[in-house]
């Protein structure tokens, strides 16, 4: 074994060095690597994003061709108002429909932003019971920030993908996530989402009124895939028999204007939809003379009668064919509740929920599900002409 005895000779690597001679660039020696697609693409102090690469300039993979796209819909504080920013881009990255709901939505969480403290901060200071200060130093600007969180949750971009896009570190973009899961879920948890009777009637759409006049909420329970945990007792509580792998579960709540309007935390997979329910909270916002709409899964219909509300479901059929009058309620209660169903589709195109959620993210997942679920309704309603029926 080599015994270094001169000091001299031994070559420190300094902070955030990296590799950069390899047999594949002949040691260093061949033409220099190409600048960063997010670094060529925007020069971050107020300038427009650059113009697109010549043909034969242009990226090589699926990711970086990604990537480019990403860096030309980045917004800072300085440019976001000035450089072109296709609608199309900003739905798919973020969800929002069009750049202007992005700004707008931006400026009216930006005061409180300001004072957001990362949560590996929050963890330290905790310990101590001293008072916090908003982080002082930071790699991104914070609209960035909040992009680059829309970017993971709305597209769905892995972690190493937005470190390379935003030229931070992959432990920077995880404390960033979470952080801003953490406190987007305060600030829109703070919202009265939770409609008055009178709301509910004053917009109500005139089929239900038709209909179920009386409707308050239309629930229905749905499921997120999960990693598989090595603990078999676990395994055995996050295992759903419905989609026959292991799921968390939640039960949402909307409006007949389609509006989400109730979201519960994410349970095991193996609850049922009645202890869900029970177990949600949904049934302290009830009140008499409510009725509640849900599929035949939904045995609550004693909970509800103990407050006074009524279940709202598709009539069981008793004998050999419905009659006349059930097959009329089954159609009208299966077309109404569609609306439940497209809400629940909209949550799902947060592209986070069709991967696999890592068992990492538990400790965040129940602010990621309600983030997605009440920032659903930024998009506008819902077409309702196209899904209930006009006679």
């Amino acid at each position: 074994m080599a015994n270094f005895t001169n000091r001299g000779r031994i070559k420190r690597l300094k902070i955030g060095s990296v590799p950069s001679r390899f047999q594949w660039n002949n040691w260093g020696e061949g033409t220099p690597r190409r600048e960063s697609a997010y670094k060529r693409a925007s020069t971050r102090l107020g300038h427009d994003i650059c113009p697109a690469l010549p043909l034969e300039q242009s990226l090589p993979c699926e990711e970086e061709a990604m990537e480019e796209v990403a860096a030309s819909v980045v917004m800072t504080e300085h440019d976001y108002g000035s450089a072109p920013k296709p609608d199309k881009d900003i739905l798919f990255y973020t969800r929002f429909t069009s750049r202007d709901v992005f700004c707008y939505f931006w400026e009216a969480i930006q005061p409180s932003a300001s004072m957001v403290v990362y949560w590996s901060k929050a963890q330290k200071k905790g310990q101590t019971f001293e008072p916090l200060s908003p982080s002082p130093t930071r790699r991104l600007q914070l609209v960035d920030e909040f992009f680059l969180f829309c970017c993971r949750v709305a597209a769905g971009l892995q972690e190493k993908v937005l470190a390379d896009m935003f030229q931070v570190s992959v432990s920077t973009v995880s404390r960033v996530v979470i952080t801003w899961a953490n406190y987007l879920y305060l600030l829109l948890g703070s919202l009265p989402i939770w409609m008055s009777k009178q709301q509910v009637k004053n917009t109500m759409p005139s089929k239900f009124v038709q209909y179920s006049p009386d409707v308050r909420v239309i629930i229905d329970c749905t499921e997120v895939r999960c990693q598989n945990p090595s603990s078999l007792t676990l395994q055995s509580e996050v295992f759903s028999s419905y989609k026959n792998t292991t799921t968390f579960k939640g039960l949402i709540g909307i409006a007949p204007c389609g509006a989400v309007t109730f979201v519960s935390s994410l349970f095991t997979g193996s609850i049922s939809d009645r202890e869900l329910t029970e177990r949600s909270g949904l049934l302290d916002l009830l009140e008499p003379g409510d009725g509640c709409m849900a599929d035949k899964g939904f045995t609550i219909e004693k909970l509800l009668a103990d407050l006074g509300a009524t279940l709202i479901i598709p009539p069981f059929k008793m004998t050999a064919q419905f009659t006349k009058e059930d097959a009329l309620k089954t159609q009208a209660i299966a077309r109404l509740r569609i609306l439940v169903e497209r809400a629940i589709r909209r949550v799902k195109e947060y592209r986070i929920w069709q991967h696999t959620v890592p068992l990492t993210l538990s400790g965040t997942v129940n602010q990621l599900w309600t983030v997605c679920c009440v920032m659903t309704n930024f998009q506008g309603p819902l077409d309702l002409k196209g899904y209930i029926p006009v006679e």
